[in-house]
């Protein structure tokens, strides 16, 4: 119990909130509701982690991996997918809430939904905001499209767009 609670105070040590700035890097992990838009809008849930490094006091670089899941829905199998992306990350300081925006290049493995696998390229556009409880304690809130026009391998040529509202946690070292 004792290390749990002297983890927990250092977590919290209270400092100044700024974004993350050059040199610096944050790591956060989140969940949210996804939605994916093919013949028929599916509804599900998405994971990522992403993680950042400041390039100067306003652009970081951006890097994540998100894993959506589908669940079937009457004769529409399951499905899931998932991406690894890097982009950048523009933010802007006002007091503890950071307003920032994400573009980003993504690689997918789309697999179900009565679909046979697909390697897929695209991109990631999102519009967020940090709340910092502490120098290093963030909360997110993120909304963030995906667009996978390019077939890299597989047997589809569906062009799937989801879309992901997630509410993330993290830690700036």
């Amino acid at each position: 119990m004792r290390f749990w609670l002297a983890i927990l105070l250092v977590w919290w040590l209270p400092t100044s909130a700024l974004a993350v700035g050059q040199g610096e890097a944050s790591l956060s992990g989140g969940l949210g509701l996804a939605l994916a838009f093919q013949d028929q809008t599916r509804i599900g849930a998405q994971a990522e982690a992403r993680l950042l490094r400041g390039i100067s006091d306003f652009w970081a670089a951006r890097l994540g991996l998100q894993t959506a899941w589908y669940p079937a829905n009457g004769a529409t199998p399951s499905a899931h997918i998932t991406a690894q992306s890097a982009g950048l990350t523009f933010a802007a300081d006002v007091l503890n809430l950071v307003p920032f925006a994400d573009v980003g290049v993504a690689v997918a493995d789309i697999r179900g939904g009565g679909l046979s696998a697909s390697w897929r390229l695209g991109g990631q556009l999102g519009l967020g905001a940090d709340y910092l409880f502490s120098r290093h304690l963030t909360m997110s809130m993120l909304v963030h499209v995906d667009y996978f026009p390019l077939r890299l391998a597989g047997g589809h040529d569906a062009h799937p767009v989801q879309a992901c509202l997630a509410l993330y946690l993290g830690r700036a070292f």
